[in-house]
């Protein structure tokens, strides 16, 4: 333990001595570095001091001035004996601005010294990648944020058109109607949707659907470009993404939302939040509808999609020690569209989601017990005419999970740990759709995750065990680096295996179509889906107001499961069954830029990506090799007007079908998309701003597409504080 021990101490000298001109060990104060907004400790910065002749404006010009002193975990640093008046320290770090401060100022702040975040390079606090959050510098895993401000840009109406803006991220329709979410080229059940870090309901039916999932009251996106299965276990094969609601703030407000638009878009939003310093609050109420429903053709009937939505959360502050949350959700949906014969399908869909949370700091970190419960209802009905028949509801599909943890969440010396235990009981009634009518299943899982910094790099591990009591065991690690090259520059590597578990309809299903001919049967020996996962990045903020990013990875899946033909029924019916018969390989590359020039921004990114089937070599159905997006904002300041001009492409997709004997063949192509949007919105004075938009300005209309893409306008007015104080 002794040798050990000396091993960092040694290597610390070693590193001392080659250093150009380093300052005097003899320190006098020791400073600190911290985010001006939050409070927290900035680990990595670099601190100098330079000579009076070299500040100028408050800015440094011509020497470099002395070799830099670096922070610790704690943000903490020694103030080198050779420092001393008659000049300035600067202050560098990744993800924040630059900053130069007078000798005697230092001073006089007792050597605190605070940074103010760089909004295109924020070293912000991710809560998706980690229990207790993880700082963007922590992360090896390549990571993406949509921020409010963006998802006021785009005035998208649920998730999916939002997701379908980022590149490297693809919405395609679902089976009968509904949108699915692809990350770098996986998708559907092996994207793990979340809201506040529990699971979207529908998850268990494979009945989840973008186009339905709002976004009332979300503050952020948080969106995971590769397997999380080492934290998430099941179904983060492809990535995660997490819905993030706003946090309840003190003293009392009112915000409200309306917009109405073509395609009859009608919608409205109101959100009430208050409370004092120890008891917060929010609850947002929701609802839209629009005549459009992804999938389908609107042209062939009368479709209509339409959301009620409420979410609210309680924040106590019960002691110096203990917090505590509760969540509470409810969601009512429908959609109807045309089925042939006059008739019309109906689905409806009502779900509650409830979660309680306590919090207690204990020792160096923070111990988090939770209970969460979630039901959700789904039935399916056809009829004549625009409304099913009333209390028709023998044949719902019905899901329940009950889930349990316990975390601990701490720093210790230079490691940021993460360990916990979770349980959880799942279960499905199906009268007409499962072989046992009811369904269910038991799961415990622990993991254990470490962010461990030495310098300027940091390397991260983690490993998830999950026992599940119908498809067995299964542990998903994973591996990472960050490295640090000055204050600028930033690399990352990491190494992951996702699993996704066979679903209940995969494991038990038992449906007949008699007027299609064939039999859907789950097939109990089904085993997990199972990739690696390979990915390496660089940041790169060359100056402030300018970041860069660029990203490798290649994904290899295997006992993909996929539906096949596996015989017939003694009556003739077709039986698909499904079985684990395919493996796939996705790569590619991904560039993003964030430019700040005063009151104009512009952002631009491009994503590339082979996705393809192994060993046959065929393409992936509806996988665009190229996605692309850029946005122009400009802000005129003081007047309340603002402009954004935003394009984006997915080029063409081939239309990949399955045959009887599981072949795959090439049934046609989906025409590449570009499409123009602009967006004016001016605050005209308390707290009102109107917005007006068109989508698709040009009225592309590329053929092959599951939805049809149309000129789109709308109208929004926002009531911003309506009652506060």
């Amino acid at each position: 333990m002794r040798t050990r021990a000396r091993v960092p101490v040694l290597l610390a000298a070693i590193c001392a001595a080659a250093a150009p001109g380093p300052p005097s060990v003899a320190a006098q104060k020791q400073g600190l570095v911290h985010d001006r907004e939050s409070g927290r400790a900035v680990a990595g910065a670099a601190v100098r001091w330079v000579a009076e002749g070299n500040v100028v404006s408050g800015r440094v010009s011509g020497s470099r001035g002395r070799a830099a002193v670096v922070t610790d975990t704690d943000g903490a640093f020694l103030v080198p004996a050779s420092w001393g008046p008659g000049g300035a320290v600067e202050v560098r770090a990744l993800g924040y601005r630059t900053r130069t401060v007078e000798w005697g100022e230092a001073v006089a702040a007792g050597w605190r010294i605070g940074l103010a975040p760089d909004p295109l390079a924020l070293d912000e606090v991710v809560v998706t990648a980690g229990v207790g959050g993880r700082r963007r510098a922590e992360l090896a895993i390549p990571f993406e944020t949509i921020e409010a401000e963006e998802i006021a840009v785009t005035g998208a109406a649920a998730a999916d058109r939002l997701l379908d803006q980022v590149p490297g991220l693809q919405v395609t329709g679902a089976t009968p109607v509904g949108s699915n979410l692809m990350i770098r080229g996986i998708g559907g059940a092996r994207v793990l949707v979340l809201i506040d870090g529990r699971p979207a309901a529908g998850a268990l039916l494979e009945n989840r659907d973008l186009s339905r999932l709002s976004l009332a009251g979300v503050e952020r996106v948080e969106v995971v470009k590769g397997p999380l299965s080492s934290l998430y276990g099941s179904d983060a094969l492809g990535g995660v993404v997490n819905l993030i609601t706003r946090a309840p703030a003190e003293g009392f407000r009112v915000d409200a939302h309306a917009a109405s638009g073509t395609a009859g878009r009608r919608e409205a939003e109101t959100t009430a939040s208050g409370g004092g310093e120890r008891l917060r609050y929010r609850v947002t109420g929701s609802w839209r509808q629009e005549d459009r429903v992804p999938g389908l053709d609107p042209e062939t009937g009368n479709p209509l999609a339409r959301v009620w939505d409420v979410r609210s959360r309680l924040h106590l502050d019960a002691s110096e020690r203990w917090d505590l949350r509760a969540d509470v959700s409810w969601l009512h949906e429908r959609q109807r569209w045309p089925v042939g014969g006059d008739f019309s399908g109906f689905n409806d869909n009502e779900g509650y989601s409830g979660w309680l949370e306590g919090r207690r700091r204990m020792g160096p970190g923070t111990w988090t017990g939770s209970v969460f419960v979630q039901e959700y209802e789904h039935l399916y009905r056809s009829a004549r005419g625009d409304a099913p028949i009333a209390g028709d509801r023998d044949a719902a599909q019905r899901e329940r999970i009950w889930r349990a943890g316990s975390t601990y969440s701490a720093g210790v010396g230079a490691h940021h740990l993460d360990v916990g235990v979770e349980g959880a009981h799942r279960a499905i009634r199906s009268p007409d759709k499962l072989i046992e009518e009811r369904v269910a299943d038991r799961q415990l899982a622990a993991f254990a995750q470490d962010a461990w910094r030495l310098g300027a790099t940091v390397l991260s591990g983690g490993a998830r065990l999950t026992w599940n009591s119908r498809w067995g065991t299964n542990i998903a690690p994973a591996v990472g680096l960050t490295h640090a090259v000055g204050t600028r520059l930033r690399v990352r590597a990491s190494v992951a295996r996702g699993f996704r578990a066979p679903s209940f309809k995969e494991l038990a299903w038992q449906f007949v179509n008699l007027g299609g001919g064939y039999v859907l049967q789950g097939y109990p020996e089904l085993e997990a889906e199972r990739s690696w996962n390979a990915s390496g990045g660089v940041e790169w903020s060359p100056h402030t107001g300018l970041h860069i990013e660029a990203d490798v990875f290649a994904n290899r899946i295997e006992d993909l499961i996929e539906p096949g033909f596996v015989g017939n029924t003694p009556s003739g019916l077709l039986i698909y069954s499904p079985r684990n018969v395919a493996e796939a390989v996705t790569q590619g590359f991904e560039l993003r830029m964030r430019a700040d020039f005063g009151s104009s921004r512009f952002s631009t990114g491009y994503a590339w990506l082979d996705a393809r089937a192994t060993p046959s070599d065929t393409p992936l159905d509806r996988r665009a090799r190229h996605t692309a997006h850029a946005r122009v904002s400009w802000i005129a300041g003081g007047s309340g007007l603002r402009v954004d001009v935003t394009g984006n492409l997915t080029g063409s997709a081939p239309i990949v079908s399955v045959g009887r004997g599981g072949g795959r063949e090439e049934a046609g192509t989906q025409e590449r998309l570009t499409a123009v949007d602009v967006r004016v919105a001016w605050g005209v004075g308390g707290g009102v701003e109107v917005t007006v938009a068109v989508d698709n300005l040009f009225d592309s209309r590329p053929g092959g597409w599951q939805s049809t893409i149309e000129r789109r306008l709308r109208m929004g007015l926002a009531l911003k504080e309506l009652f506060g104080n």
